[in-house]
Formats: structure tokens, C-alpha cells, sequence
């Protein structure tokens, strides 16, 4: 599912949740007798409708809250995965040492930049393809080394770094598994059915109250796509781990004897 800014689900989701009040009130109006003689069952209908959608948004957040979990705590598996091979480049013998080092710093840095929000897609693909090279150059270095050096000190370093990047895939399926479109298509629906109901029990002068249901309605489901996006809106994930791995990489570990 593509990115959607926070402020089109909420300016799309409010029109069309209005619109359906306008509808019932337009509906009420030409057909006034049809309406009166049926308000037992519109109102039967109206609460179903309601409840539908309840469970539905329940579903959908609470799905939406399960992913974000996961990124949050990727994000600590990832900064510990990285630390830990940082730490273990200590046992390497120069002039690996230092190259592995300094492809490390290069690698956290493009990927503290990968969860930043960009401004257009191409940035976000070149991002994704120098972390791509990023990991193949760690990799043939250290497996390069580990031809000349089969001891067990350097297959704790490859399982480390393979782990590290692991865990970026692991990240990358995270943010790519997002509520389906076609879900929020069903749940944008019943809310303008819902809606269009309503209207039909609504004045046509009454404008606070015809605001009411669409607003309400319309900030959750903005709420909850923002939550169910890695990368835009107001509710981020938190990359503070990674980059606080990234500062103690300011400091070179300290090296085997």
C-alpha cells in the first residue's frame, strides 16, 4: 500500500462522510413521507450500520497497533544487532578492521536516513540502494577475511553481521505490511452509509450537528492510517536507538589483544 499523508485521508474521509449526511437530508426532503413511515426501521438500520463500523475501525486499529509494535521493537532488535557487530570488529585484524568500521558507520547513517520522511519516492530508492551496497561490501570483506581466518572468533563476527542484515529485511517486510487499501475502501463505505442514515434524521439548518458523525468518524480513520504509516504523519517511530548506536560509534571498541 502506498504512503498517504495524514491530511488527504482526513480531508478525503470527512467530504465523503459529509456528503452522505447531505444525501440523507436531501433524501428526507423529497421523500419526507417515506421517511416518517419508515423511521422504526432507519433507526434499526442506522444502529447496525453504526455498530458495523465500530467493529470494523476495531479490527482495522487494532491491527494497525499490532504493526506499529513490531516496527518499535525491530528498531531495538536492529540497534542491537548493529551494536553487537560493531563491538565484535574489535577482533579483526587491521587492515579488516578498520574497513569493516568504517562501512558500519556509513551503514547506520543510511539507515537512520531510511525512516526519515522524503519529499519524493527516487530519494527514498536511492537511500535503499546504497544500503543495499552497504551490505554487500560488509559482507565480501568480511567473508573475504573469514577464507583466510576459519576460526571460531570470525564465525561469531559473520553471525553477527549476517543477523544485522537480517534484521534491516526484517524491518523493510515490517513497513511494507500495511492494512490493505481495499480495507480501508470497505470501511470508508459503511461509514458513508452510515452517514447518508443518519442524515436522513438530521435538520437541514443543523450544521453542528451534521458535523458531528463525519468528524468524529473521519479523525479516527486519519488516526489510524497514520499509526499504520512507518514513515509520514505525526506518529513516527522513534529511531532513537539506532541513533544512540550510531554515537557510540564515535568511540572505536576497544580491541582484542
Amino acid at each position: 500500500m502506498p504512503d498517504v499523508r495524514i491530511w488527504a485521508c482526513l480531508v478525503v474521509s470527512l467530504v465523503v462522510l459529509w456528503l452522505g449526511i447531505l444525501i440523507g437530508i436531501w433524501f428526507r426532503s423529497i421523500r419526507t413521507e417515506v421517511v416518517e413511515s419508515e423511521s422504526k426501521m432507519l433507526t434499526v438500520l442506522e444502529g447496525a450500520l453504526l455498530t458495523l463500523f465500530g467493529l470494523l475501525m476495531g479490527f482495522t486499529f487494532s491491527m494497525a497497533v499490532s504493526r506499529y509494535d513490531l516496527r518499535k521493537q525491530l528498531v531495538v532488535t536492529e540497534a542491537n544487532a548493529i551494536g553487537t557487530t560493531w563491538l565484535r570488529t574489535a577482533t579483526l585484524t587491521e587492515p579488516t578492521r578498520t574497513e569493516e568500521q568504517t562501512l558500519l558507520r556509513e551503514y547506520i547513517r543510511e539507515r537512520v536516513l531510511y525512516h526519515q520522511e522524503f519529499s519524493r519516492r527516487e530519494d527514498l530508492g536511492e537511500t535503499m540502494d546504497q544500503i543495499d551496497k552497504l551490505q554487500g561490501r560488509l559482507w565480501a570483506v568480511a567473508s573475504n577475511y573469514a577464507i583466510e581466518r576459519r576460526d571460531t572468533i570470525t564465525s561469531l563476527y559473520l553471525q553477527t553481521l549476517n543477523r544485522t542484515i537480517d534484521v534491516e529485511g526484517e524491518r523493510v517486510a515490517a513497513d511494507e505490511n500495511r492494512i490493505p487499501m481495499g480495507a480501508w475502501a470497505i470501511l470508508l463505505f459503511v461509514g458513508f452509509v452510515s452517514t447518508i442514515v443518519v442524515g436522513t434524521k438530521v435538520g437541514p439548518r443543523a450544521w453542528i450537528l451534521q458535523a458531528v458523525l463525519p468528524v468524529v468518524l473521519a479523525i479516527t480513520m486519519a488516526m489510524t492510517m497514520d499509526l499504520d504509516s512507518p514513515r509520514f504523519g505525526l506518529i513516527r517511530i522513534d529511531q532513537a536507538p539506532l541513533e544512540k548506536v550510531a554515537q557510540t560509534m564515535g568511540r572505536l571498541p576497544q580491541q582484542a589483544p
